[in-house]
């Protein structure tokens, strides 16, 4: 039996949540609680959905934990009063990744960032953070993508021009 096109096209599952939420990078307990339950849900997701490359806007795991060690020192004695806990000893991979690596061979995992200096205005970063989804897609049949909820609208958008399935989802909702 022939199977139709839709079946031969790559699905994409877009999430859209805040960067802090990727990593497990500070010590606030009320983050460190959703930073749990955004790691159940990848976890389910990519098993249920045989996801096989994860692309995440993410940034190098040295930079980030540099600008928030810089963004605490600034802070000084009233980072939690920002909503911030303190920042954790070294740099750390996002959650997507560490879940990618636990899957050796079998799920990828892809940094998307594009850096916001080079290129100011969101739609540009959606446009080129597409463009590196494509080049990295392959034939892969299922790809979770996550991205700070400002780029999700337009990256579904530009993704579904590109000829894929995409569903997403705003984390958490």
């Amino acid at each position: 039996m022939a199977e139709n096109a839709t079946s031969k096209q790559t699905r994409a599952l877009v999430i859209g949540t805040r960067h802090e939420f990727q990593r497990h990078q500070d010590t606030a307990e009320d983050r460190r609680r959703v930073r749990t339950e955004f790691e159940v849900l990848l976890r389910r997701l990519i098993k249920e959905r045989g996801i096989t490359l994860v692309a995440e806007e993410a940034g190098d795991d040295d930079a980030v934990w540099e600008f928030l060690t810089r963004e605490e020192d600034s802070l000084g004695e009233f980072v939690e009063a920002f909503g911030g806990g303190r920042t954790v000893d070294g740099p750390v991979p996002t959650i997507a990744k560490i879940i990618a690596d636990d899957h050796p061979g079998q799920v990828r995992h892809a940094d998307i960032r594009v850096d916001a200096d080079e290129m100011p205005l969101v739609q540009q970063r959606d446009e080129a953070m597409v463009a590196r989804i494509m080049e990295i897609l392959g034939v892969t049949k299922s790809a979770l993508v996550i991205v700070g909820e400002d780029h999700r609208v337009g990256v579904v958008q530009r993704l579904r021009e590109q000829g894929l399935l995409v569903e997403s989802l705003r984390f958490p909702n």
